[in-house]
Order: structure tokens, then sequence, then C-alpha cells
């Protein structure tokens, strides 16, 4: 592993509310973008690696349908907040160990239909912090973080 591994191009859409769009078209948007930015073509990607922490059902796949499939190993990965992270790790790692020469790493996410973003107004009760469960810190409210 004596080569570098470089990263050639990169896009991120625009952190919004997209009614129209869906998580796969997100990624799809930002998979183009980034192919763009490094002057490649899907065709030239040897590796997908995709995550999602609230799409957990191979979104790797769904992507590749909708950019152009290629018959490319495609890498699931979900670590929490680290999951657009592990997907890079898993392009990188593929890259270095000779597997691959070009890679994709896709971070995807559609967010303020479930979690935080969904607003302390959907809930009833107060808005306070109470550490409860096996380990302690679960927040029992939507939108409101405790220290």
């Amino acid at each position: 592993m004596g080569e570098s591994v470089w990263v050639l191009g990169a896009s991120m859409t625009k952190i919004s509310r997209y009614p129209d769009k869906d998580v796969i078209d997100l990624a799809a948007e930002a998979t183009f973008n980034a192919l763009d930015d490094a002057g490649v073509s899907i065709f030239d990607i040897q590796v997908l690696a995709a995550g999602s922490m609230f799409n957990m059902g191979g979104i790797g796949q769904s992507v590749a349908k909708q950019v152009g499939q290629t018959g490319i190993p495609i890498y699931n990965v979900v670590n929490a907040c680290a999951t657009g992270a592990t997907a890079v790790r898993t392009a990188y790692l593929e890259i270095a160990a000779g597997e691959a020469d070009f890679g994709l790493a896709i971070g995807a996410e559609q967010m303020g239909k479930m979690g935080l973003l969904a607003g302390n107004a959907a809930r009833s009760g107060p808005n306070k912090y109470e550490p409860e469960g096996r380990y302690g810190g679960v927040m029992p409210v939507d939108g409101w973080l405790g220290r």
C-alpha cells in the first residue's frame, strides 16, 4: 500500500427540504455533480460504496440503478453519524488494496420527515431531558437536545 489514493471530485446537495425529491434523487444529483467535478463518468467507476442511516435497504443498488448500472461491486454501509465517512473508507480500502482504480463513495439522507428535524410542535408534553433507557441519555422529546 505504498501508492497514494486521491480524491478527484466531490459534491453535496444544498441542505434544504425537497418535497419533490426522495433520497435516491438527491444522491443521484450529488453523484452526477461529483463525477463532473472529477472529470469522469459512471463508466470509469470500478467500485461503489454507499451509506444511508435511515435507508438501510441497499441504497447503493438504488442509486446505481438511477445513475447507470455498470456491473461493479457495490458496498452498502451503515455506521450512525459516520456512515458517509465509512463509505469513503470502504472505497479507499478497495483502491488502496489494488482492487479498483476509481471508486465512488456516497453518503445520503433525506431528513425532516423523522428524527430531530420534525420539531417539538408535533409533540405534547414538557420540553425536558429525562435520562431513561438501558444506557441512560435517551431523548424523550423530538427536536430538543439536553446536556
